[in-house]
């Protein structure tokens, strides 16, 4: 399996301003960007200079938290590179060295461009959506969640404001942490979601993919 990266390659994905993970399809890391080095100094995932070579179950399998994280990982993987799902995303509490336990959002989507590799690949890109719940009543006993279930019943709408980012949708919570807006929905009404990609997406993200949609 060839190893070397084009150096326009290289460039596009150091260029990305959220870390990215170049993954091939054995779940192999192939490459890391800048920004996830950045990321790793933060968090403490792993102490590894050189990340090629190493690989994603490994490198998060020990910090996983979650008893049915490696089975959540391995879907993950297995949605893309075997076809199932055009992108993919999941949440696994882990562990992290400075930090503390924190639930994390996986996201896999496949790496399509001019310059691609000779094997499978995608890129793999981490979001921190904050604590556990279990972590944050440890820091926190006193403090009840992040916004109590009032505010988003019917009967309290009117009376209660919930601070949103107008530019990414994230909800700021009374803990002064800013959290995605789906898991803000699944904490307070206890919403499962699926994780597909719509047809407006797909025709901007992938618009070699465009012509064989039907809707």
């Amino acid at each position: 399996m060839p190893h070397r990266l084009s150096a326009s390659l290289i460039q596009s994905l150091n260029s990305l301003r959220h870390n990215a993970l170049l993954v091939s399809s054995g779940a192999f890391i192939r490459f890391a960007n800048r920004q996830w080095d950045i990321y790793n100094q933060l968090y403490g995932f792993s102490g590894t200079a050189g990340w090629r070579g190493e690989n994603v179950a490994g490198l998060f399998g020990e910090r996983l938290a979650d008893p049915q994280g490696r089975m959540k990982l391995e879907l993950l993987l297995g949605d893309v590179f075997q076809g199932r799902c055009l992108a993919s995303s999941t949440e696994l509490e882990i562990m992290t060295k400075h930090n503390g336990q924190r639930i994390f959002r996986f996201d896999l989507f496949p790496l399509i461009t001019g310059t691609t590799p000779d094997y499978p690949a995608a890129i793999l890109t981490l979001n921190d959506t904050g604590h556990t719940p279990a972590s944050q009543a440890q820091s926190n006993p006193d403090k009840i969640s992040p916004i109590t279930s009032s505010a988003v019943h019917p009967d309290h709408r009117n009376h209660y404001l919930v601070p949103i980012c107008a530019a990414c949708k994230s909800i700021r919570t009374v803990q002064e942490e800013w959290i995605p807006i789906e898991r803000f929905l699944q904490q307070q009404l206890s919403l499962q979601f699926t994780h597909d990609i719509c047809p407006g997406c797909i025709r901007a993200l992938y618009p070699k993919y465009a012509a064989a949609l039907k809707w």
